[in-house]
C-alpha cells in the first residue's frame, strides 16, 4: 500500500495533505521481504498470493453492486474505473511493451492487477 501526501497542500493544522492512496499487488511477485506484507495482515488472511488476477477483482466488485468500465489503454496497461468511486484499476496488456526480450513465465502475466489506485 502507498499513502501519498503533498507538501504543497495544506491539511489540518498546517501539516500536509494526503491526496490519495493505492494498492501495489505487483510488489507481491518480486519482494520477497517480511515487511512486503504486515505480519498482522498474514495472521488475519494468510499467505498473500504472487498475482492478482482482474477476472476475480472484477467479479468481487461486480458481486458489490458496482461496474467496472475501460477507461483507457496505454501500450502496456488497461486502465478501469470503477462505478461510483474514484477508484482506478491498471491491469497489464502487455508485460513486455517495449520487447526487451522474452516473457518471464514466472513474471507479470496478461490480466494481472498492477496497481489499485485512490485519488
Amino acid at each position: 500500500m502507498e499513502i501519498n501526501f503533498s507538501p504543497d497542500q495544506q491539511g489540518p493544522q498546517g501539516q500536509m495533505a494526503c491526496f490519495g492512496f493505492g494498492v501495489k499487488p505487483q510488489r507481491l511477485l518480486y519482494d520477497l521481504s517480511p515487511s512486503t506484507v504486515p505480519l498482522p495482515l498474514s495472521r488475519k488472511y494468510g499467505e498473500f498470493a504472487p498475482r492478482l488476477p482482474f477476472e476475480e477483482l472484477r467479479a468481487a466488485v461486480l458481486s458489490l453492486g458496482h461496474t467496472v468500465e475501460l477507461e483507457e489503454t496505454s501500450r502496456d496497461m488497461h486502465r478501469y474505473r470503477v462505478s461510483e468511486s474514484v477508484a482506478r484499476i491498471d491491469v497489464v496488456l502487455d508485460p513486455d511493451p517495449y520487447g526487451s526480450g522474452p516473457t518471464d513465465p514466472d513474471g507479470h502475466q496478461v490480466g494481472d492487477v498492477w496497481s489499485i489506485s485512490l485519488w
